[in-house]
């Protein structure tokens, strides 16, 4: 009877493991407007740092963060330190992408340039940039207004 049992919950465990999902996906309503109006806000401070450059940064993500937010460092907010934040500078455009600690999901990615989170992500899906920005911010692969 006991062997009978481990073999059901051994199952179950493997059974569980398998179909797990990547539970930072899951964000609240609460939390991830939070996320989404600091996302705002920080990704406007960095497009404003990168438009005060002559060229591409070379830093990483970590210095430009440190650098976009040297007039208020606030605009990092605690809230991003449970999450994986990535840097693009696209046409001296700023580019923010939210993952997952792990950086194996996307939870948001926005444009410094527009007024609004470009890219909320309710499903599966990469920490992996998709939105591309021109000179005169037009993006492409946010979501629909």
């Amino acid at each position: 009877m006991k062997r009978n049992l481990l073999i059901v919950l051994g199952f179950i465990l493997l059974t569980s493991i398998s179909c797990q999902t990547d539970f930072t996906q899951m964000l609240s309503e609460a939390e991830r407007g939070k996320l989404s109006t600091s996302m705002v806000n920080l990704s406007a401070s960095v497009d404003t740092y990168f438009s005060t450059l002559l060229s591409a940064p070379t830093e990483g993500d970590a210095d430009i963060l440190t650098k976009a937010t040297s007039h208020d460092p606030d605009l990092l907010a605690p809230e991003f330190k449970s999450y994986l934040l990535k840097v693009s500078y696209q046409n001296t455009h700023a580019v923010l992408l939210l993952c997952s600690k792990a950086g194996n999901a996307a939870l948001m990615e926005d444009a410094g340039c527009s007024a609004r989170l470009d890219r909320q992500v309710t499903g599966s899906s990469p920490c992996e940039f998709t939105l591309k920005v021109s000179m005169d911010c037009q993006i492409e692969g946010g979501d629909a207004q």
